[in-house]
């Protein structure tokens, strides 16, 4: 315990007595976010004209100090390998990207969940230890209003997201858990999809894809493969969003309305069903609610709902806070504190009180973090979670993870 607390210390005073100030990150309409969790500047390598590469290690020093199943600390380890080809700038068409993904995971003694015993995960970098390719896509885009991808697509890199959420690192504050439940094509599989993207006008979109019903191989997660079988089915989706101006910036804002719908045959053990159509929606949305000079307050929520009688989650509600240029000399550092709420289906709980499994009705997680850059190639997050029943269950007490992101951009 004493060395996580002091890893945690030891990170706070170095954003403290630090002056380098991150960027404000760029903030279009169709920006895809290529990373897990957003970096506060992007520092891409130009391998010649036209061809970008991006090379970032995130590694999170965690610890269950209480409650949860077990006391104990691992570290959780994150590589991204990407390359960004310009179709036009190496001599081919114009308008045209392609993209490479490689990804590789590890952890020295397990995931968080194992300690913690939560539902939502405490990491958005916990994932079985492998390395692959993650995605592989081409996109066109047509008249600067259209574009037409296909390939191997992360579904969460575009739908579902906001930036401010992009701050924390429990993974509802990325994927709701009412969609991630179902496994679409998010980290750390990706499946095979087509997306079209249209752009209404300067401040709205509409996004739709079409993605494989399953993600990879399903008789070996940590392989690489693009396996289409008849009771793979679809996993289908498509949002409409308004959005105007940049991150912590007055302006700006983001709402979203999106809906889901899945046709894969699949086993859900936990309610005893088989389930071969499932669907849900969700209201995103976030907005800077103060700006006056390097400081900033801003706000976001999210809003799930699934089908009650196909999956063991069927609602959450998650809200956050973030504040920007906390310290004087460190004006673009972010200090966020969020809430994530997961509520269970009544089919979970008949069905798990059938089995004499005593049961809560929520499981609800609580985030404090600080973001800074340290340098240009060095993020540190300490961070903090109390985790309230988690996994809903009432034998496991309340869980409480502390520790660091370290995260080096090559």
């Amino acid at each position: 315990m004493r060395i996580f607390l002091k890893i945690t210390i030891v990170s706070f005073f170095l954003v403290i007595s630090n002056s380098m100030a991150s960027e404000i990150v760029n903030n279009e309409i169709l920006l895809k976010h290529h990373k897990h969790g957003d970096m506060p500047k992007e520092n891409k390598n130009n391998l010649r004209d036209g061809i970008t590469t991006e090379v970032i290690l995130t590694t999170d020093l965690l610890k269950n100090i209480d409650g949860g199943i077990k006391k104990g600390s691992t570290i959780l380890g994150n590589l991204d390998l990407t390359m960004e080809i310009n179709s036009e700038k190496i001599g081919l068409w114009d308008n045209g990207v392609f993209f490479i993904y490689l990804l590789g995971n590890f952890n020295t003694k397990g995931g968080m969940t194992e300690y913690a015993g939560d539902f939502q995960t405490s990491s958005n970098i916990e994932a079985v230890e492998t390395f692959r390719i993650y995605e592989f896509w081409y996109e066109h885009i047509f008249n600067d209003k259209i574009s037409l991808l296909i390939g191997l697509h992360d579904y969460n890199s575009e739908f579902n997201v906001l930036r401010y959420g992009g701050l924390f690192i429990n993974s509802s504050f990325g994927i709701e858990p009412d969609i991630s439940q179902v496994e679409p094509s998010i980290f750390p599989v990706a499946s095979l999809a087509a997306r079209l993207a249209y752009r209404l006008s300067e401040d709205s979109y509409i996004l739709a894809a079409v993605y494989d019903g399953k993600s990879g191989d399903p008789d070996n997660e940590k392989k690489a493969a693009i396996k289409l079988d008849s009771g793979d089915g679809i996993f289908a989706s498509v949002e409409f969003g308004l959005i105007n101006g940049k991150a912590h910036t007055d302006n700006y804002y983001k709402l979203a309305f999106g809906a889901w719908y899945s046709t894969a045959d699949v086993r859900v053990d936990d309610i005893n069903k088989d389930i071969a159509r499932n669907g849900g929606i969700y209201i995103i949305g976030e907005k800077t609610l103060y700006s006056a000079g390097s400081s900033a307050l801003g706000a976001f929520f999210q809003v799930g709902f699934a089908d009650s009688d196909k999956n063991i989650v069927d609602k959450y509600l998650g809200v956050g806070l973030i504040y920007t240029g906390l310290f004087p000399s460190r004006s673009d550092d972010l200090l966020g504190l969020a809430i994530a709420n997961m509520y269970t289906s009544n089919t979970y709980r008949d069905y798990q009180r059938s089995q004499n499994v005593n049961i809560e009705s929520h499981e609800t997680a609580i985030e404090l973090t600080y973001e800074a850059e340290i340098y240009p190639w060095l993020v540190v997050k300490p961070n903090i979670q109390y985790i309230i029943n988690p996994s809903m269950d009432k034998t496991i007490n309340n869980a409480t993870v502390v520790g660091t992101r370290i995260s080096f951009i090559f």
